[in-house]
């Protein structure tokens, strides 16, 4: 058997493609997958993860077997997961096309094939997970990195598609479902971050800038956003985040903590602190660059659009 899928690229309208959305009970996170088959192999699944980019497997996929229809070079890539960084991964790129429900990506995907891992620099000591379980990755064979900020070494697939396609998308998560929309358009209504253009070579785009709201009141805490699928818990990093009601560096339980970009009069979504591992909101001094990590929680109940041309991630309820 094989994942192929009924067509290659539709002629008009949009794709959809169904994501599935689990809860970690132990825990109380959730986190998206999406099912991707990879050159002649059958569907597995993926953590869908807008805080990174590109299509990283790990070697439980076996992507080197033979008929496996995907070609691997000896060019070497490394990922590491985390921020601060935890787990470094290396392999090598290989590139194959892509089944998902319902189309095949009309070109092959370059994908980074993991095959080792190793602690990261900034935690020594980890536990290093084995490369070759998909049990030990939570039952997923790889990550899709599905972000359109930073250096990208290994393409998010979704930008290697044609417009309007691999121009602009949408993601739309509940608690129990979600669904992946190519060539999207924006929700009427939506209000939309804009992204920094890049700096350095081989970026395009650096995060944007939102301000946090406490209970729905504005604040003077501005800093970057990272819009993250792939983070069960969000954070907050500022040198001065004196605004945030918290105790012993956790925002006090039942806070709403919003974000909307600059110059906004009122929230695009939002997340509820609490003392569950997963809301537990971490306030965190630091000396570099200021930042926020919205975790999945600010998805749910909401479409957040991504806009590869005019720099924009925009949120609308759904």
């Amino acid at each position: 058997m094989t994942g192929k899928a009924q067509t290659v690229m539709p002629a008009q309208g949009v794709i959809r493609i169904p994501l599935t959305v689990l809860h970690n009970a132990r825990f109380d996170v959730y986190k998206a997958n999406v099912s991707v088959g990879i050159g002649n192999l059958n569907p597995m699944p993926m953590g869908f993860d807008t805080g990174s980019a590109g299509l990283h497997v790990f070697a439980a996929a076996k992507l080197d077997r033979p008929g496996s229809g995907v070609t691997c070079s000896n060019t070497p890539v490394t990922f590491t997961v985390g921020n601060p960084g935890r787990v470094t991964y290396t392999g090598v790129m290989c590139s194959a096309p892509l089944h998902f429900q319902g189309f095949t990506t009309p070109e092959p995907v370059p994908i980074a094939y993991l095959s080792s891992a190793a602690c990261a620099r900034t935690n020594p000591g980890c536990k290093i997970p084995d490369v070759a379980s998909a049990r030990a990755h939570g039952g997923t064979y790889g990550v899709f990195g599905a972000g359109i900020t930073g250096a990208m070494p290994v393409t998010n697939p979704i930008l290697t598609l044609p417009p309007p396609y691999g121009s602009i998308f949408s993601i739309a998560l509940s608690h129990e479902r979600g669904e992946l929309t190519l060539g999207a358009q924006e929700p009427a209504g939506a209000v939309p971050f804009s992204l920094s253009p890049g700096t350095r070579s081989g970026v395009k785009w650096q995060f944007a800038q939102t301000c946090l709201y406490v209970n729905g009141n504005p604040t003077n805490t501005c800093l970057a956003v990272s819009f993250d699928t792939g983070n069960g818990v969000p954070w907050i990093r500022d040198a001065n985040a004196s605004a945030i009601p918290q105790s012993n560096g956790l925002v006090i339980p039942s806070t709403r903590i919003g974000f909307g970009p600059l110059g906004a009069s009122r929230e695009a979504t939002d997340v509820v602190a609490g003392t569950s591992f997963a809301n537990r909101i971490k306030v965190e001094s630091t000396t570099g660059a200021p930042l926020t990590n919205t975790g999945i929680a600010a998805f749910f109940g909401h479409v957040v659009t991504y806009d590869n041309v005019h720099g924009t991630i925009s949120v609308a309820p759904q």
